[in-house]
Parts: C-alpha cells; sequence; structure tokens
C-alpha cells in the first residue's frame, strides 16, 4: 500500500541511482542530475492513475532529500522526505511510518546527487514528440522494473513520470500546474518538511491548496472517534 501510494512522486516521488556501463549511458546519467537539479526547488500539481483509480494531489520538490506530497481530499495521507526518512502518515488513524532515505530509487530522485554514489541503475536518453525522455531500468528484489521520466524539450521542465512495477502493472504521473517553489516567511524549512507530531488541535498538518479538509480519526477499534 506504502509503495503504491508514493508511486505517483514523491513523490515524486517521482529519482535514482545508475549503473554506468559506457559512455552513451555516463551521457544520459550527467543529463538527468542536471535536468532535475535544475527544475529544483519546484512545487506542482498533479494527477496520479493506477488502473481504474484517479489521484489528485499537490507536490513540493526542495532537492538535498527534501519533499513534500499532500492529496485532494478525501485522501487525508501525508507523505514527507527530510532528507534521511521518508515519512508515511495517516491522520485518521494517526498512524506514521519511517522508511530509510539512504539509497536507491526515491533517494535519487529527491536528491540528484546521490546519482554518483550508487551504481544500480541504467539510464537511456532520447529526444521524442518534443520531449526528453530517460528511461531507468532497475531490479530490485528480481522484479525488474522501470521508470520513464518526461520533460518538455525545450524548457527542460519536468512533465510527468510512468512507473513500472512489473511489465503490465505501471502507475501514470502528470503534472498539471507547475511553478518555483518559494517557502512563506511563516514557516522554515525544518517545520515544512517534517510531520507535527503535537497533540495540539492547532497543530499544522497540511501547507497545500486543497482548502476545507475534514479528517475522521478513528480508535483502534475501527470505530469513529
Amino acid at each position: 500500500m506504502i509503495n503504491r501510494c508514493f508511486g505517483h512522486i514523491f513523490i515524486f516521488c517521482f529519482i535514482f541511482s545508475f549503473l554506468l556501463k559506457e559512455c552513451f549511458t555516463q551521457d544520459a546519467h550527467s543529463n538527468l542530475i542536471s535536468i532535475l537539479e535544475a527544475n529544483y526547488p519546484v512545487e506542482f500539481t498533479f494527477q496520479q492513475k493506477y488502473q481504474n483509480q484517479t489521484l489528485d494531489g499537490w507536490m513540493v520538490i526542495y532537492g538535498n532529500g527534501m519533499a513534500r506530497t499532500e492529496f485532494a481530499p478525501p485522501n487525508n495521507n501525508l507523505i514527507i522526505a527530510n532528507g534521511k526518512w521518508i515519512v508515511f502518515h495517516d491522520p485518521a488513524i494517526d498512524r506514521t511510518t519511517y522508511i530509510p532515505l539512504d539509497k536507491g530509487i526515491l533517494n535519487a530522485l529527491l536528491n540528484p546527487k546521490s546519482l554518483r554514489k550508487d551504481k544500480v541503475f541504467q539510464v537511456n536518453e532520447e529526444q521524442k514528440n518534443s520531449k526528453t525522455i530517460f528511461t531507468l531500468e532497475f531490479n530490485i528484489n528480481n522484479k525488474n522494473q522501470k521508470i520513464i521520466l518526461n520533460f518538455d524539450e525545450k524548457s527542460k521542465n519536468l512533465l510527468g513520470w510512468r512507473l513500472y512495477e512489473s511489465t503490465k502493472d505501471f502507475i501514470d504521473v502528470k503534472i498539471m500546474v507547475m511553478k518555483e517553489f518559494s517557502l512563506s516567511d511563516n514557516y522554515n524549512l525544518k517545520d515544512f518538511f517534517k510531520i507535527d507530531d503535537s497533540n495540539s488541535d492547532n497543530r499544522k498538518l497540511y501547507f497545500g491548496p486543497y482548502k476545507n479538509r475534514k479528517v475522521k480519526k478513528y480508535l483502534g477499534t475501527g470505530k469513529l472517534n
């Protein structure tokens, strides 16, 4: 469930480390690092499609392993990367899950400099239909997965991506509106890229564009609180 939820991105979610084999691969590797770093810091709204399900959301990728993802109501889940951890928070049951952000595909998307460290992936680059397309192939748990990143050929803006969890199973993410990210004067980076785990009724959980959000609390028995 967590992997599917973050398959959009985070996104972003979104990426990677590579296996550098030959000159072409090294060129594509360097180009991808440059394009990703040129895009950050960025915020955008997106639409994610998986099978017959569609999710709308908002994401900020700051770089250096920091990102924040919120979904449109009624999905109240939060996904935050703070440079060391990917944090999944479900406010309905007040459950928070931490996954280390120390290597692999998520670390590389959020922190492109990690591409210079890990050598686990293969990358190819092509120009097609006014797009620059990077295809990254990786093998985690013998699943032979891949992700396709689409950038505008002229502006180099990220347009979206498709993540293949298997040959026939994939998640499509389309970026709807993108702009350079600028942090509000009311908050600092430390606050923005963390979960407020205080018990205060006034704690700040959401920073995105979605208003009138309602969170139904559930007790351990599954009953509404």
